[in-house]
This record gives C-alpha cells, structure tokens and sequence, in this order.
C-alpha cells in the first residue's frame, strides 16, 4: 500500500512540474498592449523611474528548478499570473515591454486584472519588439497558431500583403518554421499533419494588436 502511494505521490509530482511552464494557447489570451517583450533574469526590481535611485515598487525573485515558483515582495506569488510566457526547460521568462529608454525597460506584471508596472535595469533584463521577437526565437524554436484562430488568420500569402494572392492555408500543423519576419508577416514552411509541405506569409499580429500565433518554448 506505501508503495502504491509512493508511486501516486510521485506521478502528481512530475504532472505539476511538467505544468508549471506558462504559454498562451489562445487569441484573448493575451493582454494586447505593449511593443513587444523583455526577456528577464531574477531579481527584476522594478522602478517607479528608469534610474538606479527611483522607488522600488516591486520586487520578484523566481528560478527555473523544474518548478514554477516566485516570490514578489516577500509573497509567493503566481507564475501565470505574472509572465506572458515561462519555460523552465528553456529558461525563458517574458514581461510586456510598454516603452524603453537608455538602459531601461518599462514592463508590466501583465497577466493580472491591474497591471504592475515600473522600470526594469536592462542589466535584468532584453527588450525584443515584435518583429525581433518572432525572428530570433521563432526561427530559435518553431511557432504554433492559436487554437481559437479563424480560418481567414489561416490563410498563407504570396506576399506579406493581404492584398495578394494566397498561396494555401493551414489545416493541422505539426510543425511550422519561420524564415522571414517583415513587419507584422512571418514567411513560414508548414508541415500539416498529412506531411504535406506548405510556404507563405502570415499575418502574425492583427489590426486589433492581438497575436495570431506565438513561440513554441
């Protein structure tokens, strides 16, 4: 009977870590305001002024040791209520960037219902704008589309312009890889699940400012 509980014990313990990481599955899933993302190293200290003598407003401490855990301001706190996205296996924590300056980015504690915000050292922290975001980690570790996208958000261009021809949509993906980033557009060669190859641009950010799609960490 130990035993069979040892082993329960043990399989809770490996499904809450493999569900500690935070990604968003969905197109409200989000918070649309920004410019992009910061990527984030602990402590963030997070000011009321971009300057190492401005007010401290918050504090977060938080690691990656195959659990999701942080603390801000002495009060353990909620991953996904914190970061647009955290992977422990990948060490990426991701805050919403409003503005920079020399030396500093303005980020939001941006999954909860009011946003915390301050200014974070860019010695803690680097700034991604959208584009830069999708061409750099995109390309680094593939993307996957929302799962509550329209089939008008599907559909492949011959150019990053709605205005152009398509070139094919996306059904069931398996696998998707970006080569290009020109504005809001992704030129990507897709796997659908009957491994049938497509190639075009998608428009990965809409008019609204919400995003059709995101990295997979």
């Amino acid at each position: 009977m130990k035993r069979i509980l040892f082993l329960i014990l043990i399989f809770f313990s490996v499904v809450i870590k493999a569900n500690a990481d935070v990604m968003p599955y969905y197109i409200n899933s989000l918070k649309r305001y920004g410019i992009g993302y910061s990527l984030v190293q602990s402590p963030v200290i997070m000011r009321q002024e971009p300057n190492s003598q401005g007010k401290i407003l918050e504090t977060l401490n938080f690691n990656y040791n195959n659990e999701a855990s942080c603390i801000m301001n002495n009060t353990r706190c909620s991953i996904d209520e914190i970061f647009a996205a955290y992977s422990t296996k990948n060490k990426i924590a991701l805050l919403t960037t409003l503005d920079t300056t020399e030396g500093w980015d303005l980020v939001c504690f941006n999954q909860l219902q009011n946003p915390i915000c301050g200014w974070v050292s860019q010695k803690q922290s680097k700034f991604y704008n959208w584009s830069e975001f999708f061409d750099y980690f995109g390309k680094k570790f593939g993307v996957y589309l929302f799962k509550d996208l329209q089939k008008t958000d599907k559909i492949l261009y011959a150019a990053p312009l709605k205005q152009t021809n398509a070139t094919g949509s996306i059904e069931i993906p398996r696998k998707i890889t970006p080569w290009l980033v020109r504005g809001n557009w992704l030129l990507v060669k897709v796997y659908d699940f009957n491994n049938q190859q497509k190639t075009g641009w998608i428009n990965f950010r809409g008019d609204n400012g919400k995003l059709k799609l995101f990295v997979k960490f």
